[in-house]
């Protein structure tokens, strides 16, 4: 399996020739060493099926975005939304206890698009301003409140399914992508949603398989040993928090390998135990961000939510809403980091 496989199947008939020059900038290319997965790939805790950085998930989304609107602005915005990420990811709003909103740890776009001279000499050709790229929001299909479906989120679900926690395949996340399209939502905005309830209900289930994981302990458990790892760098003056935004993350694990002796454990961790009762090992009990994504879908020529059309949408969103991991979770061996 590899990723161009993944990516050939958003990419329009129409190919979007103009991004092309935006991906050997410097700030496109310090994502190719961003690991879309929060520094899960890392251990043996997953096995993605190949490395999925913020690069390639930038990629992705731009081109679902030029898919589905054919708008060069919003596309290069597309390409763009992620290049204020750290590396590690979301691990980093972890530091600042951001477990909920996690927002905490991203850079303004525009703070670092205006260090990259060929980047702002490209986007002044393309007539994108620097103003055009401060609020997502502004770009729907792009970008939507949850649980609203856009395609930075589409892109979370289905390479979630399909690389990281291998619950689908190329052949079912195809069938789910090419029912898509543009409708108009309850607020009368643009929204992508389904042509088809029996598809809109597989993309359910992918929802409930990724909604679910994310807020599980082996998740949670990763990206709260990997806060605590660079909160300890910061400390021993290893790194500085500027470098989650100038290193690659292979440079800052070679520095986890060399001072602490935890991290071999934890590559080599096979399992998240659970236990309702504080374990003696490092732990993990918090509660995070909940994703999940209620999508659209037509129903008698107009476009409701599937759990309005759906009993068995419903049931699952219901589950989702329920379910709970145990209270603590932690790794045999590892008593501290």
């Amino acid at each position: 399996m590899n990723m161009q496989e993944y990516l050939n199947l958003f990419i329009d008939s129409e190919y979007p020739k103009f991004i092309d020059r935006y991906l050997s900038t410097k700030t496109m290319s310090r994502l190719k060493n961003i690991s879309q997965f929060c520094g899960c790939d890392y251990t043996t805790l997953y096995s993605p099926l190949f490395f999925y950085s913020r690069y390639f998930h930038s990629l992705v989304v731009a081109h679902m975005t030029w898919h589905f609107s054919h708008d060069k602005k919003e596309t290069i915005v597309a390409l763009l939304h992620d290049v204020g990420t750290p590396c590690f990811a979301h691990s980093i709003d972890y530091v600042f206890g951001d477990f909920i909103n996690q927002e905490s740890s991203e850079k303004e776009i525009v703070e670092m698009i205006k260090k990259d001279k060929e980047l702002l000499e490209f986007l002044e050709e393309d007539g994108v301003a620097l103003t055009d790229l401060e609020d997502l929001s502004c770009y729907p299909i792009l970008e939507n409140h949850s649980p609203k479906l856009c395609c930075d989120r589409l892109d979370g679900v289905l390479h979630t399914c399909y690389v990281w926690i291998h619950t689908h395949s190329l052949e079912e996340i195809k069938k789910v992508f090419d029912d898509i399209v543009v409708l108009s939502n309850e607020d009368g905005h643009k929204e992508l949603g389904f042509q088809h309830k029996e598809i809109c209900e597989k993309f359910v289930d992918m929802v409930f398989q990724y909604a679910k994981e994310l807020q599980g302990n082996r998740d949670k458990y990763i990206m709260n040993y990997i806060s605590e790892i660079i909160k300890k760098c910061v400390a021993k003056n290893l790194i500085t928090m500027e470098d989650l935004y100038k290193k690659k993350e292979c440079e800052i694990v070679e520095i986890f390998k060399m001072y602490f002796i935890s991290w071999q454990k934890f590559q080599n961790a096979e399992e998240i135990r659970g236990a309702e009762n504080c374990p003696k090992e490092f732990y993990v009990s918090l509660e995070c961000k909940k994703r999940n994504v209620i999508p659209l879908v037509k129903y008698k020529d107009k476009a409701v939510r599937i759990t309005e059309v759906s009993k068995n949408a419903k049931e699952i969103y219901q589950e989702l809403e329920a379910y709970k991991d145990a209270l603590y979770g932690y790794v045999e061996g590892i008593e501290e980091v």
